[in-house]
Parts: structure tokens; C-alpha cells; sequence
């Protein structure tokens, strides 16, 4: 099933908004047997949005819509649609009264611009939506079917799931999806390790998906006995890479991790600036093995809390191997815990040297019976760099862990 996809807004086409409604859709819909096919970002204003209804490929069976149903006067699609698909609009006086309540129940008056989102078409039909004010339309032409949704995300997530989506899934074959995610290997260093078992004629598809900091294979299947065949065949080749499934982050598999092997850590970071703390305290539950972090981003601190050499700090500088190490020795006794994990690097842009170069950063280890710096080299640019030092210092954490169990 062909799927078409209609976005409005010129927040959208200006670079003010994200359009992360069409990444959201575009999964969704897949997940149900269905691709976006086709698809379009449009100004919000008549001529953009029936010169694209206008456009619609011929093989498109469903065509999806958001943006443009609120009450304000950039908010026209609702016009546009009532027009396009030659269907009168009814004003709906038992849901203009729903309304006003609905206001009156938060202590305010309900502006007469929200009158708009009472209309209903003559021709077709409303997608309820109960969070919010602006209804779904449903009309359908000899061409394809339109939902049209508003661009308010957490109103069209509802619309598409309890609405639209059942209809996609009951004209579609469903189609079997599995995320693996990696982190600490490169797109092209992956493919090599699995291509022997791709092929263009099998019953399986695979996406390389990278970012800065991993890469997640995407693959799908419409039989679910294949994929699984096709999932246990990959997924020992690159298991020193793999952490976890779906949406999954790297400091929920690490804190899973900690909770079963009863062990507690803290941090002492420089060059990341509290981005490995912060990334800890994104899981729920994490204070059962995290026990508190330090921002040492300058060498007094380094000295007075964590307790590292000052002569060694003069002689190796901030930046390097020892300092590392005395750092996570530093976190681990401060905050009597099992680990301690630390950074200290050259984000940069600026303050490199030949010896020391921008995007040089060391990540120290230490624990009672074990203790390691590794040395790596980023980027030039600083939040990269403060991103992959944040993902690197949990994936040492996580290969310490396993191999420890």
C-alpha cells in the first residue's frame, strides 16, 4: 500500500520547526505494511496546497495531511479541503457548546476565532480528537482517501493511532520490523561484517541508519520466521557492537547493566561538562547505581576534590593518560562506589596543539581490581565531540560490565 504525505507550514519550509511529524508518520506507517511513497511540504496558503492535492501521484491510495486546522488565520486547510473535495461545511453547534465548556472548565473564555473548528463537511467525515480542539477531516475522492490531521504532534500521534492507522493496517499486509542498535563501529566497517549475507533477492530489507554516535540497523520483513532466522544469523558477528533493540539509549542497556550486577558509579568529566551524569540520570531508577558526578573544568577542582597530583598536573598537563586516571580513581573514593568513570579532552574548537590536537580525549576506568585509559581522537566540533565522548565513556562502561559478569 502506497502512502502520500502532505505537510503544511511555512515554519516547515523556513527551517524555524523540525519537521519531526513526517519521520514519526513514515515509521508508523510502515510498521502497518505501508511506505510513504510520496511526499510534500507546503506553504500554508491555498494556491501551495491545491497546487499539491493536485499533484498526487495516481498510485497513492492514502494521503495523509497535517498543519493548518487551528483557529488562527494562517489555519486554512480546512477551506482549502471543503473546496478541493466540493463539500459544504456545517457548523456543529453541539461541539461548539463542548467547547466552551471545555474552556470554561479551565477558567477561561473560549475566543470566538475557535468557532473554525466547529465546521464539519457535509461531504465526509471528523477524526475525533479528545486532546485537543481542531478535529481530524476524512474525506475520501475516485482517486485516494485524505486524513487530514493537525500539526500539533501529541493531536496527530492520537488521530493516526486510534483513527487512521487501523485503516492503513486493515488494507495492508503487515510488515515485521526489528532495530538494531550499535555503537563504537562505523557505517562502513559494519556493512562489511554482514554484507555476505545480504542479498537483493531475499525476503528481507535492511537500513543503515548512522549517527555520531552509532549506527542502528532497520530491518523488516513481511514474514516474521525469516526475519527472525535473519536476525540470529547477524547478530553474533557484531556482538561486540550491539547494545540494544528499537528505541532503546545506550544509559538504559548500561543501567539494566549496573542493577543486576548490584554496582555503583560516579563520574568526574571535564571536557564533557556533565553530558555522561546527565545522560545516567535520563533512566528511571538511576539513583539505585549512581551515586553523583563532579564537573572538574578546572585544575583546582581537580586537585581539591578529586584529588589528583597538582605536580602532575604541571608536568603532563590537564589533558592527559595519568590525570584520566587519577580522576576516575578520584570519583570512585569521594563517592564510595565500585566505578569511577572520567574524561578529559580538548573540545575545541580552540585550544589545540600539534601534540594535542582538538577532538584528543582520554576516558579513564577504575575500579578496585581494574583499571584502564583509553586514548581516541574526535572531531573538530565541540558538541560533537562532548556527544561521542559521552557515548564512548558508556559503551567502555558497558563492555567492563559484560565482560565482568
Amino acid at each position: 500500500m502506497k502512502v502520500g504525505l502532505i505537510t503544511i507550514g511555512g515554519e516547515l519550509l523556513n527551517g524555524t520547526r523540525t519537521d519531526t511529524n513526517a519521520s514519526w508518520i513514515g515509521q508508523s506507517i510502515e510498521a502497518v505494511g505501508a511506505n510513504i511513497d510520496w511526499h510534500m511540504t507546503v506553504n500554508d496558503n491555498a494556491e501551495s496546497i491545491l497546487s499539491s492535492l493536485d499533484q498526487v501521484p495516481k498510485e497513492i491510495g492514502y494521503l495523509l495531511c497535517t498543519g493548518g486546522l487551528g483557529p488562527t488565520h494562517d489555519d486554512i486547510t480546512a477551506s482549502v479541503l471543503y473546496k478541493y473535495f466540493d463539500s459544504k461545511s456545517v457548523f456543529d453547534e453541539s461541539y461548539w457548546q463542548l467547547l466552551i465548556e471545555r474552556f470554561k472548565s479551565r477558567g477561561k473564555d473560549i475566543p470566538l476565532s475557535n468557532k473554525n473548528q466547529a465546521m464539519i463537511p457535509e461531504e465526509g467525515k471528523v477524526i475525533p480528537n479528545p486532546i485537543g480542539t481542531a478535529r481530524g477531516l476524512h474525506f475520501k475522492n475516485k482517486n485516494y482517501e485524505l486524513f487530514s490531521m493537525p500539526g500539533v504532534p501529541s493531536e496527530m500521534k492520537y488521530m493516526m493511532t486510534n483513527y487512521i492507522l487501523p485503516i492503513i493496517d486493515n488494507h495492508s499486509e503487515k510488515n515485521h520490523i526489528k532495530m538494531i542498535r550499535t555503537t563504537g563501529i562505523m557505517e562502513s566497517s559494519l556493512y562489511e561484517i554482514i554484507h555476505p549475507y545480504l542479498n537483493t533477492d531475499e525476503k528481507v530489507k535492511i537500513a543503515f541508519l548512522p549517527r555520531f554516535t552509532g549506527v542502528d540497523l532497520r530491518i523488516s520483513s513481511k514474514d516474521i520466521n525469516y526475519l527472525n532466522k535473519f536476525f540470529s544469523k547477524i547478530l553474533p558477528l557484531i556482538d561486540k557492537y550491539y547494545y540494544g533493540n528499537n528505541n532503546e539509549e545506550l544509559e538504559d542497556i548500561v543501567g539494566k547493566i549496573l542493577i543486576d550486577q548490584n554496582k555503583s558509579i560516579s563520574t568526574a568529566e571535564s571536557c564533557s561538562g556533565g553530558l555522561i551524569s546527565d545522560r545516567f540520570t535520563n533512566t528511571p531508577n538511576s539513583s539505585n547505581y549512581f551515586k553523583g558526578g563532579i564537573v572538574a573544568y578546572s585544575n583546582k577542582i581537580k586537585t581539591d576534590i578529586l584529588g589528583v597530583n597538582e605536580d602532575l598536573l604541571t608536568k603532563t598537563g590537564a589533558v592527559s593518560e595519568p590525570v584520566a586516571l587519577e580522576m576516575a580513581r578520584g570519583a570512585r573514593k569521594a563517592f564510595n562506589v565500585d566505578i569511577g568513570l572520567s574524561c578529559t579532552g580538548i573540545a575545541g574548537p580552540s585550544g589545540g596543539s600539534k601534540s594535542k590536537p582538538v577532538g584528543l580525549v582520554y576516558i579513564a576506568l577504575s575500579s578496585v581490581d581494574y583499571e584502564k585509559v583509553y586514548c581516541f581522537n574526535f572531531t573538530k566540533d565541540r558538541k560533537t565531540n562532548k556527544l561521542m565522548t559521552s557515548q564512548t565513556a558508556l559503551n567502555i562502561l558497558r563492555l567492563y560490565l559484560i565482560k565482568n559478569d
